[in-house]
């Protein structure tokens, strides 16, 4: 399973009504915060999506229910990926111009562990 196909619509779908006001982001996250937790597919679910603003950084927990598709992913290919459908989405344009940093955290509803961390920062999509 390609998990950036599921994770990128998302984003977009979650937050494409955001404006580059911090105000409007953290507002928008509230609104779309409480339509979680949602299954994306049968193995993922995404949890909540935060916002710090000291960092500029978005933030998005899932819940992993086959540990596989994550522990069997290539960390350096799933980033470089994750990077260039930031990049080049139409949808993800708002963030890209915000200069975001991303951030995706993988938790295994099993363990409760985290298994994967993905940072994107701003140097890889522009």
């Amino acid at each position: 399973m390609n998990i950036i196909k599921i994770i990128i619509p998302c984003i977009a779908l979650c937050l494409a009504c955001c404006t580059a006001k911090t105000d409007s982001i953290a507002k928008n996250l509230k609104r779309q915060n409480s339509q979680f937790p949602e299954m994306l597919t049968n193995d993922l679910r995404i949890d909540s999506i935060i916002f710090l603003d000291k960092t500029n950084t978005l933030k998005y927990y899932y819940t992993v229910f086959n540990d596989s598709i994550i522990i069997n992913c290539n960390y350096d290919e799933t980033q470089k990926n994750m990077a260039t459908e930031i990049k080049t989405s139409q949808s993800m344009k708002t963030f890209r111009n915000n200069k975001m940093i991303f951030e995706y955290i993988y938790i295994s509803n099993e363990s409760k562990n985290i298994l994967l961390r993905i940072v994107i920062p701003e140097s890889m999509y522009k």
